[in-house]
């Protein structure tokens, strides 16, 4: 569960941590994880962290098997991303898929049909992004992009 954020400036390779000790000093005794991400814009981050942190996890957590969420991922990847093409020395093209650099509004695009495949094939509903915007939901953005980079949460550093 989400405990705290804060805002972490580092500067001349210096940080300024009077934020974010802040934080940490509010926190109750026990074993915490830190994400750490800069403020760089990902066009798609929004997208992503919808993608694995509320719908590849409910199907996950709803189908029997339980499939890892990487699995799930690039298993809609082949069915529904768009295929890109380069050409190679000797004139032979390769085909591969790019799901995540891919612009929000085709991410939009591939997240309704994945949503759609498992409402109509699996019977699995998802929860929709606008329920995702409550405050409850703070977990699941933070689990969708450790879960979108490999990321373990879970180990201890």
């Amino acid at each position: 569960m989400l405990r705290g954020q804060a805002r972490l400036i580092v500067q001349d390779s210096k940080a300024v941590t009077q934020e974010t000790e802040a934080v940490i000093s509010k926190l109750k005794d026990g074993d915490y994880t830190v994400l750490i991400m800069d403020d760089a814009k990902n066009r798609s981050l929004p997208q992503l962290k919808y993608l694995f942190g509320v719908v590849l996890k409910t199907i996950s957590e709803q189908l029997p098997t339980h499939p890892p969420v990487d699995a799930l991922y690039r298993y809609f990847e082949e069915i529904y991303a768009p295929i890109h093409t380069c050409d190679l020395p000797g004139g032979e093209k390769y085909e591969y898929f790019n799901l995540k650099n891919e612009k929000a509004s085709e991410m939009n695009e591939v997240i309704e049909r994945i949503i759609h495949h498992v409402n109509t094939e699996w019977k699995i509903d998802i929860m929709s992004k606008i329920q995702t915007t409550m405050p409850e939901a703070k977990e699941l953005w933070a689990g969708a992009y450790t879960e979108q980079w490999n990321l373990p949460l879970s180990n201890k550093l």
